[in-house]
């Protein structure tokens, strides 16, 4: 299975991809709201680095790229965009759709032919990006506008509170990979449906009979007594029938007439609508939380990813910020490809996945890949530095613990059936001054690895200045047990202690 993740223009590294490769692709592009978003990866440092920039703005790269249009998809999606930037001008809405027609259609091209995709976005441009989607996928393979309300209230003035967005689902074809995800009953569904209860637990009577007149087959036969009504058969044959009834779950009315106890964990729940509203937004104290404000749940996409694809199929993330769609894919055995603009967005993206990898390579581009690369970076984004080496050395940066002078990460990794706490340190200058992650709690008795990016210390001075920072003692073991194969390639990483 692929694990890719791409620092890079999505359209050209979308155009390298073979067709019919990819079995769902989900598309969380930037929604044109005209705000600036900063990662907040640094609790006491006020320098960040600028995530992306939600605005599409009319520019010389849009005015280069309508007239080629027809080149890069097809003549309906091509006269659509240009008949909005006729009548509509050279505004954001159109720029916005001048940059996602093109990307759309090379969705559709590398998507196999039993494939979906899901565009996220918000309800301000929804109605234009679906009549792209309709002349890119053909109007007859729209499956579902799916409303998920990511906030119970929003305060706005002089209209309705904006609390939802907007997921559009299209397949490529007719037959695609479909499989139906149910929820839990809720506690006020049971009370009002359930309403009996025995020895069992609470149950619903229903009925032992389905449409349709099979006289002469073996769903058609008397029992104590009953026919089935006129123009309707027995559910189940006499066989089951007689089964439910030896484990008590038939009640018989007093004419005869079965119905069967239907329990609460018999069926699989609810199967999901297409509305959303069991999934919230990650709040300011969820532990999924990486600093990127417009970051989406994790249950959101292991739903989508469930639903549309197989165990082994290949899952597509072209704006993969801080890489969700990567994680869930992992969990869920999938593989998967994220490509991404930001240096920062990726290393996070890194960062999370590391751990449900394993140390599993991950196929990586537009990375430092160079000591030159890597100190033009420190000195010019010492933030985007500190995230790319945390990540690196399979750890997620503590935002406690990143200072101006030393980026920290934790995280943990299971490796040949042992479990590791891993710590490391990014200095971010010529020294390094008593700037640790500040969880006690994580110094217990699990086996710790600790990972430090190339600095300017000796060997010996670099163990001593650890220990005396933890307070413990260390015990050398190989780099190349643990370090990621990215790291060992890069040759970043300097030293490599356990306890």
């Amino acid at each position: 299975m692929p694990r890719k993740l791409l620092r890079c223009d999505n359209l050209q590294a979308l155009g390298e991809l073979p067709s019919r490769s990819v079995t769902l692709a989900y598309l969380d592009p930037p929604f044109n709201s005209g705000r600036p978003y900063e990662a907040i990866v640094a609790s006491s440092w006020e320098p960040g680095s600028e995530a992306f920039r939600d605005q599409w703005s009319w520019s010389d790269e849009a005015e280069a790229t309508a007239p080629l249009l027809p080149q890069l998809v097809d003549a309906p999606v091509a006269a659509l965009v240009t008949n909005l930037l006729e009548t509509l001008g050279r505004t954001d809405l159109v720029a916005y759709l001048v940059m996602m027609a093109p990307r759309v259609a090379e969705i559709r091209r590398v998507l196999t032919d039993d494939g979906s995709v899901y565009v996220h976005c918000d309800p301000a441009a929804s109605h234009y990006l679906k009549i792209v989607l309709d002349h890119t996928f053909g109007v007859e393979n729209f499956r579902n506008e799916i409303i998920w309300r990511r906030t119970h209230a929003h305060s706005s003035s002089r209209r309705y509170g904006p609390v939802h967005d907007v997921i559009l689902f299209y397949s490529k074809g007719p037959k695609y990979v479909w499989n139906k995800t149910y929820a839990s009953y809720s506690a006020a569904y049971i009370e009002k449906h359930f309403r009996t209860e025995d020895d069992k637990g609470r149950y619903q009577l229903i009925t032992c009979t389905a449409p349709g007149d099979r006289t002469g087959t073996r769903a058609h036969y008397e029992w104590h007594g009953q026919l089935p009504p006129p123009g309707r058969h027995w559910a189940w044959k006499r066989e089951r029938m007689e089964a439910f009834e030896h484990e008590g779950r038939l009640v018989h009315s007093s004419n005869g007439v079965p119905r069967l106890k239907r329990y609460v964990d018999d069926g699989p729940g609810v199967a999901h609508q297409d509305i959303w509203t069991d999934i919230n937004r990650l709040d300011a104290h969820s532990h999924e939380r990486v600093g990127y404000e417009t970051q989406k749940p994790l249950l959101l996409l292991e739903r989508i990813i469930a639903s549309s694809s197989r165990p082994g199929d290949t899952v597509l993330d072209p704006f993969c910020g801080t890489g969700t769609a990567l994680v869930a894919a992992e969990r869920l055995n999938r593989g998967w490809i994220g490509m991404d603009a930001s240096l920062l967005a990726c290393s996070i993206a890194l960062a999370r996945v590391r751990p449900e990898t394993n140390l599993k390579r991950v196929e990586l581009r537009g990375f430092p890949d160079d000591v030159a690369t890597a100190i033009r970076l420190k000195r010019d984004d010492p933030v985007a530095f500190g995230m790319w080496g945390t990540s690196m050395l399979a750890t997620l940066a503590d935002r406690q613990a990143f200072t101006s002078t030393l980026a920290a990460g934790s995280g943990s990794l299971r490796i040949a059936r042992r479990q590791f706490e891993v710590m490391s340190w990014v200095p971010l200058r010529a020294r390094v001054d008593r700037a640790l992650p500040r969880s006690p709690k994580r110094y217990g008795r699990l086996a710790k690895v600790g990972f430090v990016l190339r600095s300017s210390r000796s060997e010996d001075g670099l163990r001593g200045w650890v220990e005396e920072q933890l307070g413990i003692p260390l015990q050398e073991v190989e780099v190349d047990e643990l370090v990621t194969a990215e790291a060992r390639t890069s040759g970043v990483a300097r030293s490599v202690h356990a306890t």
